[in-house]
Formats: structure tokens, C-alpha cells, sequence
């Protein structure tokens, strides 16, 4: 293990030779901005939904369009990355940033203030008291609603003689705690008179049962007090009215729609994501171009690895933080968040020198400014690289890989919902999402010199097909675990985890090659080109993932999931297991589709390998510097 360790980090004794931007460049700029990131793409389709007012499909939608549109832009930005250079384009992209995540920072407060100053007190109580909304406002909150239940068939005063209290044994079993509240619902007098022989029938569906409950708290009057909103109490104080109205129409999206201005605030938060779209269009690709520039052909290899080592460490940190703002401070506390650590970003890009260069030979140079007249325009670089064919076939390659850079947008475009609705509101997140950086922290360290002795596009293969195969680990139902006495949430959470770590091994073994890969192939002054090309297939997943998760979670893992899933409503065919099914699918064609045309992709990669494991053996023939 020691061993392991010290022959990892000696290969970083390379990097001495890198410009102190290398190390600007990579524990500032792109430690920070990761941080930052990741936290902000995992709370997006929350955030537009729970903030917000989207539905799922419309939150997926619009997460869709925001990557569609950070694809369209990445595919120019390399050539903008190219003619204008990569201090520049990091300072622009932080410019824009900073102010988009304070706004969308502030869409509460906004809100909030706006209700304040213009809702229409008397009409809302009027549309409240119609639809009884005042009764049912708990039961937009899951852990209210979890609480109700509890309440009514276990209350808290009840003791067991076991370690734990029969309430506390209900709320870790779902299906126990439904079967114990159908059975006080068959036993409640307005319940039976409202429902009748269809009950169990009816209360498969979600909003059915929410009904139930409601009716069943009505029968306790301790229960009503403690859960109904009482408007005729509030009537006699305009202050308290106010603020119980208000609770309730942000509690309900018909009534945000009606009483404040959400539809205002949801346009407005679609242009913000333009803009934020170009920040990261600029971003991504000039970050690893720089990091190009300030590494040499001996040294790339170590860079890269650095790099990826040090974005997976600000990814653990992120997620970490992440649960911490969540939960305390809400949503939007990641947005303010994000725009600090922009702000450390943009200084730490004002100190970079973007005229140096590292040659192969290791030389550290300083270019000359380019004169106007000399600058190339980002479409002549852009006629110039698609002339030839390595691109090309480049790009046939990158396309391929679609299907299986979809399995690493559902860590943040559908994890976070799929979490919460079949562990709960509560459900750890961030934690979770560590975990995978995690591993890939502790990878890069143990295997990655035993990993990088074989051909890359060997270790591309064996790594998709691991990195797809993980996603059919979730078509496995909770339930399945019975025999072994669990819930089954505590199924989820066993199938979560496997799926989680296997995955990390597949992206462990092949996705930091595939940087080092383009990087290297890719022509002097060209390597923001060829690296917003290699991103593409991240961002086109992504929107690819907006759409079809919005109408796949709607349809198969929607909110009150784990209700229809205890009550039998819903099965593997029509579940979040089916869901699984469809997108493993999608990321099993990857690697097949790279194996059958592998000829088309590199005609010539047997003979790249001979030549880098000979130009490999005779790097280690030399001797080692300190």
C-alpha cells in the first residue's frame, strides 16, 4: 500500500517543471470552479421545481435546453478559445457567472418580498377556503405528511418494550406504516362514508390517499390543530393572516401560479441560464487548453491526472457542502455559494500569464502578443480543423460515446429527484454523490499507474461497459430484498450504493484517458478546439438527459413514488425500475457500437500503441531526475 503511494505521487515530481500557472490554474481556477459546479448542476431540477414552480417534465425540459444550449455555444467556443486565448475567455466566462448565480440566488427573497407588498389577502383566503387548501397544506411537505400518518395509527406518547417504540419502527418501514394506516382508514367512520368498497382501490393514487389523510385528521381535533392552517384564528390579526395565507399559496404551485409572481420569475431564471450556459461554454474547454499549454508531451500525461485528481477532491468537498447548504438554508443558498467561489475563480485567472507555452521539449516560452492583423478568426480555425480527416473520425468516435456519458448526467439530473422519492425528503444527496468522487480519488492513487500500462482504447471499452452496466443495478426492485428482512427503502438504498460504486470503477478506468487522448492528438494552437469537441458528448448527453428525464421520472418515478410502489400500484413494468431498464439500454450501445466499428474509429491505433509503449519503455530506460 505505502509502496502504491509513494510510486503514485513520484510521478508528480514531473510537474516541477510546469510554469507556476500549471498550479494556479488547477488548485484556484479549477479546484473552486468544480466546487462550485457540481453543487450547481445536483440542486438544478430541484431548484426549478421546488423554487421555481416547474413540474418534472417542465424542469427537465429546461435543464434539457440549458445543456442543449451549453453544447451549441462549446461547439464555437473553442475556436473564440483559440483566437482570443485562455486567460481571457476564463475571465469572460467568471463575468458572467458571478451575477447570474447571485440572481438566482435571490429568486426567494424576491418572492417573498413581492407577497409581501402585493398579494391580494381577501382573494386568497376566498380561493383557499373553496378548495380547502388550509386542510391539506401539509401534505405538500413529505416529512409533514409522513408525520400525519404517524400521528394518526402510532402517537408518540405510545411506548413499546422493544428497543424501539412502535413509531419509530413504522417510519423506517413504509409498507408497514401504509398497511397500519389503511387499516385505521377502514375504520374511520368518514372515510368509509366518503370512499366506501373503492378505498383501497382509490387510495393507490397519490392524491387519493393525501385526501384520506386529510379526512382522517379531521375526525382528531388534537390532529386538526396541530395540522390544519386555522384561517378563522388568523382573521383576528391581519399580520398572522398574512403570514398563514402566504405559507399556503407557496405551499400549493396553482396558487404561486395565481397570487405571486412565479410566471415572471420562471422567465427570468430561463434567461439567467442562457447566460450561465455561455460562462461554462467558455469554461470547460479553456480550462483543459491551458492546461495543455502549461504542460509539456512528458509531462501531459501527469497533468491530466493531477487535474482529474484535483477536480474529483473539490467534487467530494462540493457534495459535502452541498447537503450542508440544503438542508439548512435552502436551494438557493448553492447559487450564492457558486457566485463566491467565481469570484476567487476571477482572481486567480488575473494572475495567470496567458502568452507562455511549455514546448515538448519542456522549455518554458513566452510568445510574443499577437498582432490584430496576425490573430486568426475563430472561422478560419474553424475551416482549417474541419479539413481534416482525423477530426473527423474523431468526432465519429465522440458521438459513439453518447450513450454511455448519459450514465454521468443521471448523478445530477436524476439522482437528486429519484433520491428523495424513494428514500425520502431527507435523503442524503450529497453524501451519496461522494461517494463516486471518492473512489475515483482513492483510484487514481491505487490503480491508475497499473491502469495506464494498457491501450487507451482498450481501457475505453472495458471501462463503458462497466460504467453501463452499473445503470441495470437499479432495475432491481427495493422489494427484492425481503427475504432478508429488509424495508424497502433499505433496499433502494443497498441497489443505490452498488450502482454507485461500480460506476465509479468504470469511469475510473477510462474517462481521465480520454482527455489526455484528445488533448494529445490534437494540433499546437488547436487544443481548444479539440477540447470543446471532446466535451461535447458530456453536453449533448445532458440535454439529451433534460428531456427524456423529465418525461421518464413523470412517468415512472414520479412524486409519491414509493406510495404507489408499497400499495402495489406500481411494479418493475411501470416503476422506477423500468426507467433503469430504458436508460441502461442506451448505455450498453456505447461500447458495442465502439467494438463493431473500431476499424473506422482508429484504422491505425495497433500502431500508435507500438509506438507509445516503445517511446513508454524508453522513458523509463532514462534515469529519474531527484
Amino acid at each position: 500500500m505505502w509502496e502504491t503511494l509513494k510510486n503514485y505521487f513520484s510521478e508528480f515530481k514531473v510537474l516541477k517543471q510546469t510554469p507556476p500557472e500549471f498550479w494556479t490554474l488547477n488548485l484556484v481556477v479549477n479546484f473552486f470552479e468544480m466546487l462550485a459546479y457540481f453543487a450547481f448542476i445536483t440542486v438544478l431540477t430541484l431548484y426549478l421545481t421546488e423554487n421555481i414552480g416547474f413540474d418534472d417534465v417542465w424542469a427537465g425540459s429546461v435543464t434539457g435546453i440549458f445543456t442543449l444550449a451549453i453544447t451549441v455555444i462549446i461547439f464555437f467556443s473553442g475556436f473564440i478559445i483559440d483566437s482570443i486565448g485562455v486567460k481571457k475567455a476564463l475571465v469572460y466566462s467568471m463575468v458572467l457567472l458571478i451575477p447570474c448565480r447571485l440572481l438566482m440566488g435571490v429568486t426567494g427573497p424576491v418572492e417573498n418580498w413581492y407577497l409581501e407588498r402585493n398579494l391580494d389577502v381577501n382573494a386568497a383566503v376566498a380561493v383557499i377556503e373553496q378548495g380547502g387548501f388550509e386542510k391539506s397544506a401539509f401534505t405538500q411537505k413529505t416529512e409533514r405528511m409522513t408525520e400525519a400518518q404517524l400521528d394518526l395509527v402510532a402517537p408518540s406518547e405510545e411506548k413499546g418494550s422493544a428497543e424501539q417504540s412502535p413509531r419509530e419502527t413504522l417510519k423506517s418501514d413504509d409498507a408497514a406504516l401504509r398497511e397500519a394506516v389503511m387499516t385505521a382508514a377502514k375504520a374511520s367512520p368518514i372515510v368509509q362514508q366518503s370512499w366506501g368498497a373503492a378505498l383501497e382501490e382509490k387510495a393507490k393514487d397519490q392524491g387519493e390517499f393525501k385526501k384520506i389523510i386529510v379526512a382522517m385528521i379531521g375526525e382528531k381535533p388534537e390532529l386538526a390543530q396541530k395540522y390544519y392552517v386555522d384561517l378563522a384564528a388568523a382573521k383576528q390579526d391581519p399580520v398572522q393572516l398574512k403570514a398563514a395565507v402566504t405559507a399556503i399559496v407557496k405551499a400549493f404551485p396553482d396558487l404561486r401560479a395565481q397570487f405571486s409572481l412565479q410566471d415572471i420569475l420562471k422567465v427570468v431564471v430561463f434567461i439567467l441560464l442562457m447566460f450561465t450556459a455561455l460562462g461554462e461554454a467558455l469554461m470547460v474547454p479553456a480550462i483543459y487548453a491551458a492546461l495543455r499549454n502549461y504542460s509539456s508531451k512528458r509531462t501531459s500525461g501527469t497533468a491530466f491526472n493531477f487535474q482529474y485528481l484535483t477536480m474529483n477532491i473539490a467534487a467530494v468537498l462540493s457534495f459535502s457542502l452541498f447537503d450542508f447548504l440544503r438542508l439548512n438554508f435552502g436551494n438557493e443558498s448553492i447559487f450564492l455559494a457558486g457566485a463566491l467561489m467565481a469570484v476567487i475563480c476571477t482572481i486567480g485567472a488575473l494572475f495567470l500569464r496567458g502568452n507562455i507555452q511549455v514546448q515538448d521539449d519542456g522549455e518554458i516560452v513566452q510568445l510574443p502578443p499577437k498582432k490584430k492583423e496576425d490573430r486568426e478568426m475563430p472561422w478560419t480555425i474553424a475551416a482549417s480543423v474541419f479539413k481534416e480527416a482525423a477530426f473527423w473520425r474523431f468526432m465519429f468516435f465522440l458521438v459513439l460515446l453518447i450513450g454511455v456519458r448519459l450514465t454521468f448526467t443521471h448523478q445530477f439530473l436524476v439522482m437528486p429527484k429519484y433520491y428523495t422519492r424513494v428514500l425520502g425528503a431527507d435523503a442524503p444527496i450529497g453524501l451519496l454523490n461522494t461517494i463516486n468522487p471518492f473512489i475515483i480519488t482513492i483510484g487514481l492513487i491505487l490503480f491508475i499507474p497499473v491502469i495506464s500500462r494498457f491501450s487507451v482504447f482498450r481501457l475505453i471499452v472495458v471501462g463503458t461497459v462497466i460504467s453501463a452496466l452499473s445503470v441495470f443495478i437499479l432495475a432491481i426492485p427495493g422489494k427484492a430484498f425481503a427475504f432478508l428482512g429488509w424495508t424497502i427503502k433499505e433496499g433502494y438504498y443497498f441497489i443505490i450504493l452498488a450502482q454507485v460504486v461500480i460506476f465509479a470503477f468504470g469511469e475510473l478506468i477510462w474517462s481521465p484517458r480520454l482527455s489526455e487522448y484528445t488533448v494529445t492528438i490534437a494540433p499546437r494552437g488547436r487544443e481548444g478546439t479539440y477540447m470543446s469537441m471532446a466535451a461535447l458528448p458530456m453536453f449533448i448527453a445532458k440535454p439529451v438527459n433534460g428531456f427524456l428525464s423529465g418525461f421518464l421520472l413523470d412517468g415512472y418515478c414520479p412524486d409519491g413514488v414509493m406510495n404507489d410502489i408499497v400499495s402495489g400500484a406500481r411494479t418493475w413494468y411501470n416503476g422506477p425500475e423500468l426507467m433503469w431498464i430504458i436508460f441502461g439500454t442506451l448505455a450498453i450501445s456505447s461500447p458495442i457500437l465502439v467494438m463493431l466499428l473500431r476499424n473506422v474509429i482508429a484504422p491505425d491505433r495497433k500502431k500508435k500503441e507500438e509506438e507509445r509503449q516503445a517511446n513508454k519503455n524508453g522513458e523509463e530506460a532514462q534515469p529519474q531526475e531527484g
